[in-house]
């Protein structure tokens, strides 16, 4: 769902050097721009994602794999436990357990559609991942930060 951090500094920085420094007609402007490149490298190195956000996608997914497990009683893919870690573990880690449950319920998601499964059966699994899928937006849409189209249009901010 979400790109790792390094791949999201790296379009920043990215960005800054071929779309915003090239049009700044001033010294020390792009001076500047080239300091934020210089602080996202250190943010690189210094940051990780939040072990609290994480967690909060690890525990939607033990919902919806506990219930997905129940309702397929042993049919279709194996589906992971969706147990969380129980030892302090890195937000790498934690990441890598949370994309591979998505790549699970991916899998599912495939199988579903040609699976032949009575309809009610069917309707149970498709009401979870359903009730998965709107949690997990509501949690990033809960996590982002506010929009500032406006201040970008206009180029200042409100007061």
């Amino acid at each position: 769902m979400n790109n790792s951090l390094d791949r999201l500094l790296d379009g920043m920085a990215s960005t800054l050097r071929t779309q915003i420094i090239p049009k700044l007609d001033d010294d020390f402007a792009r001076g500047q721009a080239f300091g934020v490149i210089y602080m996202l490298n250190s943010i690189r190195l210094r940051a990780d994602w939040s072990i609290d956000f994480l967690k909060d996608q690890l525990a939607l997914q033990a919902t919806a794999l506990t219930a997905l497990n129940a309702a397929l009683r042993g049919r279709g893919p194996a589906l992971p436990d969706g147990a969380l870690p129980q030892a302090l573990v890195s937000a790498k880690a934690l990441q890598d357990l949370r994309d591979a449950n998505d790549r699970a319920i991916c899998g599912l998601i495939v199988w579903l559609a040609d699976a032949g499964l009575p309809a009610p059966d069917r309707a149970a699994i498709e009401t979870i991942l359903d009730r998965y899928m709107t949690d997990q937006a509501r949690h990033e849409l809960k996590t982002s930060a506010r929009p500032m189209f406006a201040e970008m249009s206009r180029g200042t901010e409100d007061a």
